[in-house]
């Protein structure tokens, strides 16, 4: 089994979900702690030829240890700016119709919690683009540890074969080619952007899926599978 470790990002890049299409498990850390202004809470679209940032509003003040799972999400027309920035974005784009009006039910159910919303929208993603993945939450495993102490502890505790994770990890876990007291492999990838059709001219990179989406719908596992690379 390969395993893969990620927190429970806001409306994930492409990559993300190149990543997520080559595991067979993925971890979300969701009691490991906020970091403000992160792609926990927030991603890049396509707006007026653009690179444009979505933020979701989050009460943080004070609450400089609370957990990823902790974090409240700050009621108010946040959302609904949201739904009309992506409305304005996209609406012109082939496939818009096809994804706008599902996405809008999961942003419109008032998630309390920022992790609870990132979950729902990453589950409907990959439904959408037919990725077979087993989930699971590392709050399931109550380890009080941090960095490659905790990504240690839930490959050994899931017993895997392989554990996958971005090159820029290896900046910690370099000395290491499997897993301490394990025989689990360490592998890293990247992820090389891979152009397709977007609105208007000049491509961005490095986008949220729902730019992919909207603009190549049902073509976009294959797109996103191009750009993956086994380091």
């Amino acid at each position: 089994m390969m395993l893969g470790i990620s927190q429970p990002i806001f409306m994930p890049w492409i990559g993300y979900f190149a990543f997520l299409d080559k595991i067979d498990k993925l971890i979300f850390l969701d009691d490991v702690q906020f970091e403000k202004r992160s792609w926990q809470q927030r991603n890049n679209i396509k707006l007026n030829n653009q690179k444009h940032l979505l933020t979701i509003s989050v009460k943080s003040k004070g609450k400089f240890k609370q957990k990823i799972s902790e974090v409240e999400i700050i009621d108010g027309n946040n959302m609904e700016l949201i739904k009309k920035k992506i409305f304005h974005a996209y609406n012109k784009s082939p496939y818009f119709l096809d994804y706008y009006e599902n996405i809008c039910k999961i942003l419109d159910k008032n998630h309390n919690y920022l992790s609870a919303l990132n979950i729902e929208l990453i589950k409907f993603f990959i439904k959408t683009l037919n990725i077979k993945v087993n989930l699971d939450y590392s709050s399931n495993y109550s380890l009080n540890l941090n960095k490659e102490k905790l990504i240690f502890e839930i490959c050994k505790l899931n017993n895997c074969d392989q554990y996958l994770t971005t090159i820029g990890s290896e900046n910690y876990l370099k000395e290491y080619l499997v897993i301490p007291g394990t025989n689990t492999k360490i592998s890293y990838f990247k992820y090389d952007d891979v152009e397709y059709s977007q609105i208007k001219n000049d491509f961005i990179p490095k986008l949220s899926i729902l730019d992919l989406l909207f603009n190549e719908g049902a073509n976009s596992i294959k797109i996103l599978q191009k750009g993956f690379k086994l380091i």
